[in-house]
């Protein structure tokens, strides 16, 4: 059995890996990335692949250059896309939300491809064919057992970064209540129901679509959406997800019945490249991120940290960030040399107070809880009757309600279109009463307050670890009270 020692090691090779590894050994630190892949397919994962500027330098942080990924033609396939469009077409509704300052859509392969190859310039050592199957603790997680190439092999470190991604198999080999001995972990492991199912295809179509330079959402029953996302004109990324708290749907069926019956598709066929590959699953985080990512000689980063956005599952600048984050905060415990929960408790300072992201997805993730308490016919005609500008807001595409005036205000615009829409009959179709309607527009106008309320309490994370029960006690406070005002029973809480 191979015996490895290192400062680190990076548990991933996907985004939040890949940023975690750079970052740290940029530092100067031994760092050892794990994937389970061989290398030509390293970093290649289901993903809607919608992005923002990677050439903007403050959405993507650390040594990484983006800009220089952003070059290679194969990774940013579309930089046209200038807004979101929401379609509901058994309503007959066609919602534009324009980008302010455009977004893109990569390849996510040559994506995958450039991050590995970026994390090894920086001096991360990489182990693919390279497969997790326990995690060695000692009052602290020391290592990992895994098998390389397959042989047993054993990676010692100082710190361990997870970046194995939504569902993480190390949260659940990790004993984190043998940590909690130690008197120092408070580490949430999540439960299955706080994350979604996707599945996508690269679909080939003989002609142009006609929305090249958008990207497409469409509600699905039990709180999914399909979504249509050009890579060209002419290869699109269709895609479906749903909520496992859900009844589940089965994915590929119901795609593939969507896109027979549109026009643009009829002729179309799953792009060549990669052969079945082009047809990928994957699990998604759909909760707020980890009121802790941190525990004794460990980090979560990414989808193992929750930190994709809690209603559309936008993940790529959430994991960098975590990513970069877990990098930092790990380097600098090991050059303190404690890499005790207190020691790694940077990760998550910085996230929920000093770059914040973390403390919007929380928030947002009020949005998803209500939304669960609404029946889905009801929550499609809301989404229908919802101004644009309210709707930007709620997916997180614009922050134009600022004030706390205008703040209380939202749901006026969703009255006025309540009542020309209501009187027209349009939502006949759906089976939902006026009652129904007014019900759930109290009830978003009733969230949005309390997603003040979460900013507001999110915003005072504790900056060490001695605030941090206090401060959860309060948040779990605010969680029954939001759970009270939506009449939840306790076997629905989310939390």
């Amino acid at each position: 059995m191979a015996h490895n020692q290192y400062d680190i090691v990076v548990v991933g090779g996907g985004i939040a890996g890949c940023f975690a590894a750079a970052t740290a050994a940029a530092e100067g630190l031994e760092v050892v990335q794990l994937e389970r892949k061989p290398r030509d397919r390293g970093g290649f994962i289901a993903c809607g692949d919608a992005i923002k500027s990677p050439r903007d330098p403050s959405n993507y942080p650390g040594p990484i250059d983006m800009d220089a990924i952003a070059d290679d033609e194969a990774v940013l396939v579309d930089n046209n896309i200038d807004r979101i469009e929401y379609w509901d077409e058994e309503l007959d509704v066609r919602k534009v939300l324009p980008y302010e300052n455009g977004s893109n859509v990569v390849g996510r392969y040559e994506f995958g491809q450039r991050l590995l190859e970026q994390a090894a310039d920086c001096g991360v050592e990489q182990h693919y064919d390279t497969v997790v199957n326990d995690v060695v603790q000692n009052g602290r997680v020391t290592g990992v057992e895994a098998v390389r190439d397959g042989e047993p092999a054993t990676y010692e470190c100082d710190v361990l970064i997870d970046a194995a991604g939504a569902q993480s198999i190390l949260q659940d080999l990790i004993d984190f209540e043998g940590l909690d001995a130690a008197g120092e972990s408070t580490f949430e492991v999540p439960h299955f129901t706080h994350f979604g199912s996707a599945y996508r295809e690269i679909i080939e179509t003989e002609e142009p679509v006609e929305y090249h330079d958008a990207i497409v959402g469409k509600p699905l029953e039990e709180m999914g959406y399909i979504w249509y996302f050009p890579r060209t004109p002419t290869r699109i990324n269709v895609g479906l997800g749903f909520q496992m708290n859900k009844e589940p749907i089965p994915l590929a069926d119901r795609l593939r019945r969507d896109i027979e019956h549109r026009s643009e598709y009829q002729g179309a066929a799953v792009a060549e490249r990669f052969g079945t590959e082009n047809k990928l699953g994957s699990a998604i985080a759909l909760r707020r991120p980890l009121d802790s990512m941190v525990a004794p000689g460990y980090l979560a980063a990414g989808g193992a940290a929750g930190t994709t956005h809690p209603i559309t599952g936008k993940g790529i600048r959430g994991a960098a960030y975590s990513g970069y984050s877990a990098g930092r905060a790990a380097a600098q415990a090991v050059a303190d040399g404690d890499v005790s929960e207190a020691g790694l408790w940077e990760h998550n300072r910085w996230l929920y107070r000093e770059h914040g992201e973390a403390a919007k997805l929380a928030s947002w993730d009020a949005y998803n809880v209500a939304a669960s308490s609404i029946d889905v016919s009801a929550l499609r005609a809301l989404t229908a009757l919802l101004p644009e500008t309210e709707l930007r807001e709620i997916v997180g595409t614009s922050a134009e309600v600022d004030s706390l005036k205008n703040k209380l205000l939202v749901g006026s615009g969703i009255l006025k279109n309540f009542v020309s829409e209501s009187r027209a009959g349009t939502f006949d179709a759906l089976g939902v009463s006026k009652r129904e309607l007014i019900e759930a527009v109290l009830t978003v106008r009733q969230t949005r307050n309390y997603v003040a309320e979460y900013e507001r309490h999110y915003e005072a994370y504790p900056d060490d670890r001695s605030g941090y029960e206090r401060w959860l006690s309060q948040r779990d406070r605010l969680d029954r009270e939001f759970y009270d005002a939506l009449d939840l029973p306790a076997s629905e809480h989310k939390y």
